[in-house]
This record gives C-alpha cells, structure tokens and sequence, in this order.
C-alpha cells in the first residue's frame, strides 16, 4: 500500500495505491468519505490490478477548491478526467461508492473510450430535481452559503468525539468508524479538526433532472454491476427499479452490510469486484 499525490488543475489528490497489475482501477468513496472506504476490502489480499484509491478534492488529504469556488457535482467528472490523464493510462476500471458510484457512472457515459467496467457500489443514477424546482433549488443553495461563509470550523477535544459524531450517521462498528474517520482528521492547537471542507455541505446550486439523467444512462456502454448492502440506503433501490431498463449492460449483487456494505462485507465485495473486472478487462 502506497501513497501517492498527483497534481491536477492546480490542486493535490492524495490517496493510496494498492497492487501492481497491468490494468488500472480507479476507487472513488462517498461524500464525505476518504480512500480508507476500500481499504477493507484490499487489505490482506493480492489484486490482480493496481488499484488507485482517491482522496476526492475536498476530502482526506486531497486539496480543498479555492475560497470562491464550491462543489459541483460534474466538477468531479473533470478530477478524474485529469486524474486518469495524469496517469497516462488508456483505460481503466471504476469502481465507485455513493456519490463516487454516481461520478463513475456519469463519467463513463461521457468517456466511454477511457472505461472497461464500472462496479457501483450503494449508488447508481444521479440524485435530480423535477425541472420545475430548479429555481427552489438554486435558491436554497444561495441562501446555505451565506448562513455557513462566517461559520467558524469545529475543534474537537479528542479524536473520539469525531468518532462518536460519525457514530450517530452510520452503521458502521467502531472500529471502521476509525479507519475511516482518522484520514478525515488533523490536529490543530486546540484539538482536532476535521480535514473535509466544511463547504462540502452546501446544499448544490444545480441537480439534473430525471431526463438528463436517463440520457446519460443511455450512453454508458461499459459493462457494469451494482452491489446492495441488504440493509442498505431504500434511495439507491429506488433508483434502480427507476433506471434499470435503461442499462445498456447491469449485473446487480446483494451482500449482507448496510450503505457501506463493502467495508462491512469486505471480503464478499472484492470477489465480486475483481471477477467482474478479470471478465471484462484485457482479452
């Protein structure tokens, strides 16, 4: 396991390199997450590829955007564009967590040329709004920035209260909470901070609409498969009963686990992944 720092558009991603095989895989976490989402899943095993889990900017170790610029959703599409460019590699596989599943895909759809296979993980789609609520929702957007631009960063006593913080969201045991929560933290004089632009909680100033969505379903031609915690999220199996039909190619698996089911059903996960990818990889 190795870390690595790749300068795109002037900002850093961080993350950790796993495994050394020819074909490259790409692992993007959830919303605020880090690269230790996947560590579960790659610790005591052999990849067959060489695994790049990032740090999305604004998370972990990654840079956060500049004062003035905010968290677009697309915005993420260019981070990995520039990202496998960087890399200098042709293609590569996606395996992508929550908002990092919902990356993947859209980012497949409008790179086709660049991916072989795409493994969601807890997330598929987009999270839209009824084109009617554009207004209400650009509204709401701007009036959350205003109230959180003069809000001072939290300082945390300890590093346990963090964890008992993220305790309260997640279903996560205590000891995932900890492997994933000590990359989202630093110390400052007065304690710990948390290292996620705090701006990561603006509320999104523009969503596609379901059509949007549906179009850019369409146009992923790379194979792909979803993997559902037992007790995961009911919003990503919403999503799936909306967008299924219009998959060009989908394996969907169920393990046992909640939203973050594949740090909970690690080893299950990983057999899927890799299967997956050796199918669908090199010829």
């Amino acid at each position: 396991m190795q870390p690595f720092n790749i300068e795109t558009n002037n900002l850093n991603i961080h993350g950790l390199k796993v495994g050394s095989g020819n074909e490259i895989v790409i692992a993007l976490h959830g919303w605020l997450d880090n690269c230790h989402s996947f560590m579960p899943m790659l610790n005591n095993v052999n990849p067959k590829h060489t695994w790049y889990c990032i740090d999305f900017v604004g998370h972990g170790l990654s840079s956060w955007r500049s004062d003035d610029a905010h968290y677009y959703f697309i915005d993420y599409i260019d981070d990995v564009y520039q990202l496998i460019n960087a890399l200098g590699v042709k293609k590569v596989h996606l395996v992508g967590h929550s908002m990092g599943a919902m990356v993947a895909g859209l980012f497949a759809s409008c790179f086709s040329d660049y991916v072989k296979s795409v493994t969601f993980i807890e997330g598929i789609g987009c999270v839209t709004t009824p084109s009617e609520g554009v207004c209400e929702q650009l509204k709401s957007a701007v009036l959350n920035r205003a109230r959180l631009k003069n809000k001072k960063s939290r300082i945390y006593k300890s590093k346990e209260l963090i964890y008992e913080a993220r305790a309260q969201t997640t279903d996560l045991n205590s000891e995932l909470i900890t492997l994933l929560m000590q990359r989202n933290i630093k110390q400052v004089l007065d304690g710990f901070a948390l290292t996620t632009d705090p701006k990561l909680k603006n509320h999104s100033g523009f969503r596609f609409d379901e059509a949007q969505c549906i179009g850019a379903i369409k146009d992923l031609i790379a194979p792909c498969q979803l993997i559902l915690g037992n007790e995961g999220y009911s919003f990503v199996k919403q999503n799936l009963a909306k967008y299924i039909s219009y998959y060009n190619s989908l394996k969907v698996i169920n393990v046992d686990g909640g939203h973050h089911c594949h740090m909970q059903s690690s080893e299950h996960c990983f057999e899927h992944i890799q299967d997956f990818m050796l199918q669908n990889g090199a010829c």
